[in-house]
């Protein structure tokens, strides 16, 4: 089969189009929202409300979203068969960039996870960037077991896989970025899942995680991480300190009601400087605070509504590979927006994790428009006619 194939472009999936750009303008009206100077009703025209727009982020905005887009078609042109062959390359030069952090990584968020370049003004986080990286390699490892075997069922591919994404999670874990490893350790569950791994190996790995998540937060974590698990397990044994981002949180999500107060509303709590970083880790309060219950119950369908069709997406492949690829990207936007809605509302830690396609941020950005030209590749790649599924059997 041809690596370049320009027949495949007329199988493209417009849904999965339509859908990400529906986010991604949803976003860049929530940001142009909450970052703006707050309105007080006084404005009368269009260069009233665009005096009051925080520009800078706006443009920066939807330059992520452009490089995230190029790479995105980039991704599409060749047949993703290609990507077994740049695996291990992606996943050494991400190993590499991960290990690097420790030497000439900035800190933001409490985290040593970036590369900032201050002369163009940009930073990369390359944890982000190792999401790919991973479900490159474990859908070419686990591919190639269930093309053997029929699942994923030796030990020693369940260890290789195992250990190709433990060292990313290790180096992300030390910088330290809780929310990031936990991702990789999803991408990693939904493809074991996927290419149906014993059940003793899942039982026994739950027992080893569980205690191992016991024995970290009594002696590895540092008070202040133990502070933000105990906002979700325990408040009354949180700190005020804990307490402060997940109780703003609440307050603007519930200032909302049912309908919201629209977007560019008189000096909303996003818009007051009340939310704390409203434009990324905290954006579905202040969206939600602007459309109200109803919007994001909305905004979480839509979410649902994507992974279901990538879901089927990774059924109809033409083979393994392509189902690992597309249950890996799913399983990551997937992890994003279950914890990121859910820090917001208390209901899970905070650790700092952005909405797809909405939050303000260059690499996630980067990150989620690769995940979506892999699956669009899997999808404009698949069997359109029995010669074809016979001939890619």
């Amino acid at each position: 089969m041809s690596l370049f194939d320009k027949k495949s472009f007329k199988h493209i999936d417009w849904l999965t189009v339509a859908i990400v750009l529906g986010l991604v303008i949803f976003g860049t009206v929530a940001i142009a929202s909450v970052m703006s100077a707050p309105f007080d009703g006084t404005e009368r025209g269009l260069s009233d409300y665009i005096s009051k727009f925080n520009v800078e982020y706006l443009t920066k905005h939807i330059t992520n979203f452009l490089i995230g887009a190029a790479a995105m078609l980039l991704i599409i042109v060749f047949d993703y068969s290609v990507f077994k062959k740049l695996a291990v390359l992606a996943y050494a030069g991400i190993i590499g960039l991960l290990a690097l952090l420790f030497v000439f990584g900035k800190v933001r968020g409490g985290a040593q996870g970036w590369f900032v370049f201050d002369t163009i003004e940009r930073a990369i986080q390359p944890g982000e960037l190792s999401k790919i990286a991973l479900v490159l390699l474990l859908s070419k490892v686990v591919s190639a077991a269930m093309d053997r075997d029929g699942r994923l069922l030796k030990l020693k591919d369940i260890a290789l896989a195992v250990a190709i994404t433990l060292l990313p999670f290790m180096l992300i874990v030390l910088q330290p970025d809780y929310g990031t490893a936990f991702v990789l350790l999803v991408i990693m569950a939904a493809i074991f899942f996927i290419a149906r791994i014993k059940w003793t190996y899942i039982l026994a790995a739950a027992a080893v995680g569980g205690g191992g998540i016991v024995l970290a937060y009594k002696f590895i974590l540092t008070d202040n991480q133990r502070d933000r698990i105990d906002v979700f397990i325990n408040p009354s044994a949180a700190s005020d300190d804990a307490k402060y981002h997940v109780e703003k949180s609440k307050l603007a999500i519930g200032s909302g009601r049912l309908l919201g107060k629209g977007f560019f509303g008189e000096e909303t709590l996003a818009q007051l400087r009340y939310l704390p970083a409203r434009h990324t880790d905290f954006i579905f309060s202040g969206i939600t605070e602007a459309v109200g219950f109803i919007g994001a119950l909305i905004l979480i369908i839509v979410f649902a509504v994507l992974i279901f069709r990538w879901v089927y997406i990774a059924y109809i492949a033409r083979d393994n590979l392509g189902t690992c690829l597309v249950i890996g990207v799913a399983a990551m936007i997937m992890a994003h927006v279950f914890e990121n809605i859910g820090m917001t509302m208390g209901i899970m830690p905070v650790t700092g994790i952005p909405l797809p396609f909405i939050s303000y941020g260059g690499s996630n950005m980067l990150t989620n428009m690769m995940g979506v030209g892999i699956v669009l590749n899997v999808y404009m790649r698949r069997p359109v006619s029995k010669r074809q599924i016979d001939t890619t059997a």
